[in-house]
């Protein structure tokens, strides 16, 4: 009996097991007596007083431990005095009574739940009483029944959380993005801007989507450009830094938005137009909606579909183009430029479907195909007595991993290419972001033979500081530097300074995009190295690279 009461009191599966067990054996042991169950009942009691300890409840321990001495006593005197078994017996009725007590502990694997400390403020959020997307689309209805959609939808995207969260805790970055849109919130007084029922059943004028984006309706009828001044007024207002745990933190706003004016449009479809222009154009701030950009992105789906089957020896293609040296105009060497012989578009430049390339996770094989098809060129050429270096484009981070520049290696090898006979050029903001393994990576393709170019210096804003770090042979000037002889005073300063300062590092500077005469003048004033651009050549495809670099020669001659 007592035994069955410890079991309906008890619920973990090895103590309950450890009493039956003791009960089983007491029993055995009153019917048979056999001096080996008595040794298993030693062993269980044992185990069983294990348990006891582990539970650390003293009233379980006390009736355990008791119950065991007293079973060794009895053990030993009914061998040596030979006192009566049931005396043994008892003290496993008083051993499985124990487990009446409560010595029941959570299971190891068991997660005991703990209420998580949370800063006071957090308490405070308004994300919970905003209202939802359902909010918004209900607020959009109503409104367009009466006003023919004459409205602007603005969503509001918050980015640099990621840096919050990793280094200071997700409460704070919690904390920080309440604080955000509270400060939205308190530029949205105007009447224009549509009321919606929050969850809490108050009433707000921004909307939570989830996550970092955030939406708001506006109308305008009176004001056309009223969504643009509060788009400019909420970027003001968030950009100030915030204080949080003691640190000063910056958030970065992006918004876009789509007029709301076409009837054929539901709320879904003009939601999912907002992100697509915010995903189409991440480097822009403010990204206002464009039929175009659905177009684009058809097409986009479209060619991932078609890249799924390319084939790379049929459809794939290299042209190429001289760099021509502005001190002699002899060929400083050859680029070579991938194209895609597209079944419905025609042939297509790398720039139309490098991105699509990446995004198919098709980067690394054709980095692969092109560096093998420009060493099968250049074993040619040397073959037909031609020594000229032939340029590929690596256009992503591919080229900076041991698998790559091993590949590479390989490849010279069993081509027999000297040092110099390859050059791969890769975009600058490549080489804006390199860590020191980068930089290792660079100067192990430089060890093997294999120069390198900075490709599009001018396109955007860079910290020339970083450049003279590099160890590479050419840099190029994007066509944009150049095009404009309305300002050549400022350009020539401008490129002048790049131009000696890289010279200084041992790098030769090419100008790209040079098309006429005047502009060929132009950059050999700036003591540039070299000229490449249509002036010279438009690009060719390889089929008769040999053909034509003959006939060049002898026209030169």
């Amino acid at each position: 009996m007592a035994m069955i009461c410890a079991l309906c009191v008890t619920h973990h599966p090895v103590l309950r097991l450890s009493l039956v067990v003791n009960g089983v054996l007491g029993l055995a042991i009153l019917s048979v007596g056999s001096p080996w169950l008595i040794l298993l009942l030693a062993i269980s009691l044992c185990f069983h007083l294990w348990q006891a300890f582990r539970t650390t409840n003293w009233l379980a321990i006390t009736l355990s431990v008791s119950a065991a001495l007293c079973f060794a006593v009895l053990f030993s005197a009914h061998f040596l005095l030979d006192i009566a078994f049931y005396w043994l017996v008892l003290s496993v009725v008083i051993l499985s009574v124990s487990g009446f007590f409560n010595y029941e502990e959570p299971a190891e694997d068991e997660e005991v739940p703990v209420e998580p400390s949370r800063h006071d403020d957090l308490d405070k959020t308004p994300l919970k009483e905003l209202p939802d997307r359902k909010g918004l689309e209900k607020s959009f209805a109503v409104y367009s029944e009466a006003h023919s959609k004459n409205c602007v939808l603005v969503v509001i995207r918050l980015e640099g959380f990621e840096t919050v969260n990793q280094h200071i805790g997700r409460d704070f970055g919690d904390l920080l993005l309440a604080q955000s849109a509270n400060r939205i919130k308190q530029q949205l007084t105007s009447d224009a801007v549509l009321n919606m029922k929050g969850r809490s059943g108050g009433v707000d004028k921004l909307a939570h989507l989830g996550g970092l984006n955030f939406a708001f309706i506006c109308a305008v009828e009176e004001q056309k450009h009223l969504h643009e001044q509060l788009i400019s007024q909420i970027r003001q207002v968030t950009l100030k830094p915030f204080n949080v745990a003691n640190c000063t933190i910056e958030v970065k706003v992006r918004a876009s938005y789509v007029n709301c004016n076409d009837p054929d449009h539901s709320f879904d479809n003009l939601i999912s137009f907002a992100y697509l222009a915010l995903d189409s154009n991440p480097d822009k701030a403010i990204v206002p909606y464009q039929s175009q950009m659905m177009i684009e992105q058809l097409e986009q789906q479209a060619r991932l579909r078609e890249l799924a089957h390319l084939d790379f020896a049929s459809e794939l293609e290299l042209y190429f183009q001289p760099v021509i040296r502005n001190s002699d105009e002899h060929i400083e060497f050859l680029e070579l430029l991938l194209r895609w012989q597209h079944p419905k578009q025609g042939i297509l430049a790398a720039n139309k479907f490098i991105d699509d390339i990446r995004v198919a996770g098709l980067g690394y094989p054709v980095a692969a195909f092109v560096i093998e098809r420009a060493a099968e060129l250049a074993m040619a050429l040397r073959m037909e007595g031609i020594q000229l270096p032939l340029s590929i484009n690596v256009f992503g981070p591919e080229m900076l991993h041991e698998e790559f520049i091993e590949f590479v290696d390989r490849i010279a090898t069993e081509h027999r290419l000297e040092p110099g006979d390859l050059i791969i050029e890769c975009p600058l903001d490549l080489f804006m972001g390199l860590d020191d393994q980068g930089k290792a990576m660079v100067a192990r393709l430089n060890s093997i033979g294999i120069k390198v170019c900075v490709d599009g210096l001018g396109d955007s804003p860079v910290w020339l500081a970083k450049l003279p770090n590099l160890n590479v042979e050419y840099i190029k000037v994007a066509p944009s530097l150049t095009a404009d002889f309305a300002h050549q005073a400022q350009v020539r300063s401008l490129v002048s300074g790049m131009v000696d300062m890289h010279t200084q590092n041992n790098a030769k500077v090419i100008c790209e995009g040079v098309e006429t005469l005047e502009q060929l003048k132009f950059v050999k004033s700036l003591n540039t190295y070299a000229a490449q651009g249509y002036y010279f050549s438009y690009p060719l495809s390889s089929v008769g690279m040999i053909s034509w670099l003959k006939q060049w020669r002898l026209e030169r001659e």
